[in-house]
Formats: C-alpha cells, structure tokens, sequence
C-alpha cells in the first residue's frame, strides 16, 4: 500500500515553532513502523503564507499522477483543498483528519474544511465533538486521537523525585494564543499563591523540544488547562503519560480523558476562583496520578492509534482491490 500524508504542520518545518504538528510527525513515524518506506510526507509550509495552500494543488497532483497512491491522508481541514483534484485525477483513497480549530475556527475555516470532507472517503475526528461537527457532510467518520509517545513520555523514575519547596504549576501552551485563556490560568496562579500558601511557579509550554516537554511534565506538580476551544488536547495527554495530575475546565474531550484519573479534577464552568480551589486540592495531596493507566485503557499509545488508522486504510481499499481484480 502506498500512503501519501498531506499536512499544513509537521516538526521541524517551522523554524518559530520547531514543534509545530510534532503529534502529527509522531503518527507518521507509527505508521511507518507498519509500511516502512510506503509512506511519503508532503508539508504545506502554512507560515509562509495561504499560497503555500494553491502550490500544494499542483504538487499533490503531480505526485499522485507519479507515485499512484492507494490513500491520500490530509491532517487539518484547509491541507484537504486538493481533495477534488485527488479524486478526479486519482483512483485513491481520500481521509481527512480534523483537528479542531478546522470546524470550530473562524466561519472562512469551517467551510472550508467542511467543503472538503465532502470530498473524503472517510474522515477522522480527535475528539467525539470534531466528528459531530464532520459527519453533517461526510459519508464516513470516526473519532481517533492523537496519540501519545509512550517511549517518550514515560512514568517517572527515582531522579524525578520532588524535593520540597515550590510548586510548579504547567501551562500547556503559548500564553499568546487567545483562545488558550492565559488571563485565566495568571488569575488562578494569583489566587494558589494568595489563598494556598505555596510558594508558586508558572512554567508554560512553549518553544520546547520534545525531550524538554517530558522533563517539564515529569518535575511539575500540576498541569491546568484554561483553553475556551479544544479538540483532545496533546498537553492533557502527555501530561496523563507521565502520571502528572491535571485541572482543567470542561473543554474539548477533557472530561472523557480524566474520567477515573485520580488526583485530577475537571472544573465547571471558567471561574478562577474554582479552578484554584481545585489546583490547591491537589497541590496539597503532592501525589502522582493514575493517568497513564487510563490512556492505556483508552488506547491512545502511538502503537494502538497507528493500527486503529491502519485497519481504516485497509477498510477503505480492500474495496478497491476487490473491484481491480474482476
């Protein structure tokens, strides 16, 4: 089977943001373990500008005209605008990953994205919200995640045990994006040094490599998500991986994740106020939690996502197969 991954952010690619898309690399890499060398990348450089998007029509063409892919896999609704040309000059498969801000964005993006699961033959939501949103115009969707490395990010080891001292409080992101709230997560680090009595530090995840990420997450005490839009959060996850406790508003697939994770907590509502209260709860209980036992139980470890995506592909052209042997 010959796979062609189309997508609009991969790890390296940016050179502001080196770990843009590195979920959507690390699927790669998963797959690859099962394909090998049948599985080609082409990355629309986005950041240099929306013409990246018209270059991308004429390359993906050019390269399912020479390669003859069996599927044609696009991650992020707007990456999918060569979905028409694909199945008016190809005999591939077309899939369609969303990742969130796609069908929940801004109106331009959604219908974009939209249009183009039109033009899919099955497409993937990460979280059950994104596939509600999708399946309106879709013949065919299913919701999988974006896995977690667990080779990388791994329970914690002797050397990552806490001294006493001050609290590291985890932002899971840039404190530039709007839509992640950071307002809210400085009036819930206000209120813990206030009303606690601990001593705080914020650190946020930004402009870390993969390997600083894991240590960030592994020496923290709490991740707290204040995000007003997620699909399935990657930050929750690894954090989930590496046993960090999490408190987050209700946002995205976040109460599903945690759903049994001790020393967790998901908040109603976005009152900094509760949010603290619940922080504070499990600052005080300095415990580990069981997230990594139920990212387990869930199946999101690379290996299981990339044979749930396989067995997708697998779906979709043994069909095909079928139909070019008679």
């Amino acid at each position: 089977m010959k796979i062609l991954i189309v997508t609009n952010m991969y790890a390296g690619h940016n050179s502001a943001q080196p770990s843009q898309g590195v979920f959507v690399t690390e699927q790669v890499e998963a797959l690859r373990v099962i394909y090998g060398d049948a599985i080609d990348v082409l990355v629309i450089e986005a950041f240099r500008g929306r013409l990246a998007y018209l270059k991308s029509l004429v390359q993906v063409v050019r390269l399912g005209r020479h390669k003859a892919y069996d599927v044609v896999h696009y991650h992020f609704g707007l990456s999918a605008c060569s979905a028409p040309l694909v199945r008016l000059f190809s005999n591939a498969k077309v899939v369609v990953t969303f990742h969130g801000s796609d069908v929940m964005g801004r109106s331009w993006m959604r219908a974009i994205s939209l249009a183009a699961a039109r033009f899919s033959h099955a497409c993937i939501g990460v979280s059950d919200e994104i596939s509600a949103k999708v399946s309106r115009g879709s013949r065919r969707c299913v919701t999988i995640p974006c896995a977690v490395n667990e080779s990388l990010f791994v329970e914690p080891g002797n050397e990552y045990m806490k001294k006493m001292g001050r609290k590291v409080v985890v932002f899971p992101s840039s404190p530039t994006r709007p839509e992640k709230d950071y307002p809210l997560f400085k009036s819930v680090i206000a209120r813990l040094s206030d009303t606690s009595g601990f001593e705080m530090e914020e650190r946020h995840i930004d402009g870390l490599d993969r390997e600083a990420v894991r240590d960030l997450l592994l020496q923290a005490d709490c991740l707290v998500m204040t995000s007003e839009r997620e699909g399935s959060p990657q930050s929750v996850k690894e954090a989930m991986a590496v046993n960090l406790p999490v408190v987050s508003v209700d946002v995205g697939d976040v109460r599903q994740l945690l759903q049994g994770v001790s020393h967790s907590a998901v908040v109603e509502g976005r009152d900094a106020a509760a949010l603290a209260f619940a922080a504070a709860d499990v600052l005080t209980r300095a415990a580990r939690s069981n997230g990594r036992t139920r990212l387990k139980s869930l199946g999101y470890f690379s290996t299981e996502v990339a044979q749930q995506i396989s067995r997708l592909y697998e779906s979709l052209t043994h069909n095909k197969r079928r139909h070019e042997t008679h």
